[in-house]
């Protein structure tokens, strides 16, 4: 099959080249596609040098923002999967006790991150913070993490603050955390200002076939020799509850996974593996080229999707809102809770939000916030719908 570069994707997209038509053309390209790989076969084939860190970690890595059973973590590991992400607000401190059970026994062979959120109600002093870090590594049952990343920036104005850069340089020269840096939703923005931060040695993006506008900072920040790692790659992850993309022999998962790893910008990318069933299937687009049966796949979910899918980290509509919404953050938890099956965790976090800035104003307003999203989302329904499904 000829290889597909992310721009021919872009470009026959937006050309019109794909649509609803090509149904046939893709099915009897998806027998090809899960036959690339033998089960038996079933393993990471390439492993990458994150920035300038020296760490080598596997293109396909797990991450624990929902999960329930260890082994298939360890079952990650016997695949190949060295790399491991976490944090500390994860399933409300359970996912890095996870870690630290599945992880037994193998510290010296796995990469670990894990995150801290400091929001506005977070009392941000060294102590604290080093407080934090140290329970985080009880919960883990290891004496060092790999990587501390600060949780959810928008504007990395946050790693000037005194407090934080003194209790993460302290944690550093006792040997308790190796690396630095951020995982963001705004990436635009942060990139940008990462590449004059000496804190930032890694980075945590939003990147997929439909959200990729950020591919020029990509570059620089590469350059630079920040570790970038790619997170939400599956855009949505709603081809399980679309009908043409349930019993099809189409690994939508794997095609967006080959996507993403085609950028040589990208040293890995992170998948929520909550079965045995999706590490096999997410291992196996390790070491891949992009082609164009993947290209199809995309196209159709792209075509299917196109005015479902908030991309977060665009704020247009944010912009436009009266109320001051959080309207990307509600947008978030309310896919999370349908897209991803959290329901819980979605509900969580959803009642973090302070009840003045809910979307309760939603029913009377005019939805401006429609009319702002460039991609067509009905933006003001989601808004109600969420809040629906979100109120515990």
């Amino acid at each position: 099959m000829a290889k597909w570069s992310r721009r021919n994707f872009i470009t026959a997209f937006t050309s019109g080249l794909f649509g609803m038509g090509l149904t046939k053309t893709m099915r009897a390209d998806s027998i090809k596609l899960n036959n690339r790989v033998e089960t038996k076969d079933i393993k990471i084939k390439k492993y990458n040098i994150l920035g300038k860190t020296g760490l080598k970690v596997s293109d396909v890595s797990c991450g624990a923002i929902s999960f329930f059973e260890p082994n298939v973590m360890r079952y990650a590991f016997d695949l190949g999967i060295n790399y491991f992400d976490t944090a500390e607000g994860y399933m409300n401190t359970n996912s890095e006790r996870y870690i630290g059970q599945a992880l037994s026994g193998i510290r010296d062979k796995v990469i670990i991150t894990t995150k801290h959120g400091y929001s506005s109600r977070t009392k941000i002093t060294r102590q604290n913070i080093i407080n934090r870090m140290e329970n985080s590594l009880k919960r883990m049952k290891t004496d060092y993490v790999d990587i501390a990343l600060v949780h959810g920036i928008n504007d990395l104005k946050l790693l000037h603050n005194e407090e934080l850069v003194s209790a993460y340089s302290k944690l550093k020269k006792d040997g308790k955390i190796r690396f630095t840096g951020f995982s963001t939703h705004n990436a635009p923005v942060t990139l940008k200002q990462a590449l004059d931060s000496d804190f930032t040695q890694v980075v945590l993006v939003i990147y997929s076939h439909m959200q990729n506008e950020i591919e020029p900072l990509l570059e620089q920040v590469k350059k630079k020799g920040i570790g970038v790692i790619a997170m939400k790659i599956f855009a949505g992850g709603k081809h399980g509850n679309l009908k043409s993309f349930i019993g099809r022999e189409t690994s939508y998962p794997q095609a967006a996974i080959r996507w993403v790893l085609s950028n040589s910008n990208i040293d890995t990318c992170i998948t929520t593996m909550s079965s045995y069933s999706h590490v096999e299937e997410y291992v196996a687009a390790s070491g891949l080229s992009f082609d164009r049966a993947d290209l199809n796949v995309l196209a159709k979910y792209r075509h299917l999707v196109d005015d479902q899918y908030c991309r977060v980290g665009c704020e247009e509509c944010l912009n436009a809102c009266p109320n001051n919404v959080p309207i990307n953050d509600v947008l978030r938890y309310s896919m999370y809770f349908e897209d991803y099956k959290m329901e819980k965790e979605a509900i969580r976090y959803y009642a973090e939000i302070d009840d003045q800035i809910k979307p309760y104003l939603c029913v009377s307003c005019d939805g401006i916030c429609s009319d702002a999203c460039p991609y067509g989302l009905k933006v003001r329904e989601n808004l109600i719908h969420a809040n629906e499904i979100l109120s515990a």
